[in-house]
């Protein structure tokens, strides 16, 4: 008898499990949101920069491209207090791995970017 039992609840968690997953994979996917500013380029030459800009770059690159592709902010031209904005607005989510110390490395490099870089205009 507590065979037949864990037999069913085996077999029951296991059809469980192929519902779950046939539904899982046919769920409508929904694209992730795409800006202009998306299809720039993805990366800032920064040989020019002074070191600590070429540090902070680095820095730069690798926490921002935890959540979205580089090119987004390489390729917005806001002015300092909307870098401010927009990267404590990153801060905030979850999983972004911004400390508010980061956070104000990031938005003085993007600031000094800003700054310094010649944006081309189509």
């Amino acid at each position: 008898m507590q065979k037949i039992i864990v037999f069913g609840t085996v077999l029951g968690i296991t059809v469980l499990v192929g519902i779950a997953m046939f539904y899982a994979l046919n769920a409508p996917r929904t694209a992730p949101k795409t800006y202009p500013a998306d299809k720039g380029p993805n990366f800032i030459d920064v040989t020019a920069y002074p070191a600590k800009m070429q540090e902070l770059y680095t820095l730069f690159t690798n926490k921002c491209s935890r959540c979205h592709t580089v090119a987004r902010p390489i390729n917005s031209s806001f002015t300092a207090e909307e870098w401010r904005q927009y990267v404590h607005k990153m801060m905030r989510k979850p999983g972004s791995g911004l400390t508010p110390k980061v956070a104000d490395k990031i938005i003085e490099f993007l600031i000094y970017d800003a700054q310094h870089r010649e944006r081309k205009t189509e």
